[in-house]
């Protein structure tokens, strides 16, 4: 047991992205770093994760071995970008295509290929997401109209 522990403390401290994509059953998270996969330490990884609540953590901010594109990650870059390139944005939108939009489309998870069409969402609902002149409305009015897709 005395081993088991200190290989699990090891391998949290120094965690290898050996295991990060192979985590099995048991999920992404703390216990998944710390645990090979097999029948009897999927158990003990999915206990470890449901104790320390790594994976919520994981899948929430993006480590762990968990998807590098945690939800709260993801926001926040959107937002960030919105509020540092307001004015750029709300020019390229009004327009329809532009490097800002472009950007944006890529923080959205629109490839280069339907970038097109995210633009022209943001061209015909111009009014509606700049009219507030606020960083904060744009985002929720965008994400209210990439939720209706």
């Amino acid at each position: 047991m005395k081993k088991v522990l200190f290989s699990a403390v090891l391998v949290s401290a120094f965690g290898t992205a050996a295991f990060a994509a192979d985590y099995g059953s048991a999920g992404c998270g703390l216990g998944s770093l710390a645990f090979r996969q097999n029948d009897m330490t999927q158990v003990l990884a999915a206990t470890t994760n449901g104790t320390f609540g790594s994976q919520t953590f994981g899948i929430t901010f993006g480590t762990s071995g968990c998807n590098n594109k945690g939800l709260v990650k993801m926001s926040m870059a959107r937002e960030s970008f919105i509020e540092a390139n307001y004015k750029d944005l709300s020019r390229d939108a009004a327009a329809g295509k532009g490097e800002y939009v472009a950007n944006l489309a890529r923080l959205y998870g629109f490839t280069p290929e339907n970038t097109g069409s995210f633009a022209s969402l943001l061209q015909k609902n111009h009014t509606a997401i700049f009219a507030a002149n606020s960083a904060k409305t744009a985002v929720n009015e965008i994400n209210r109209l990439i939720g209706s897709l």
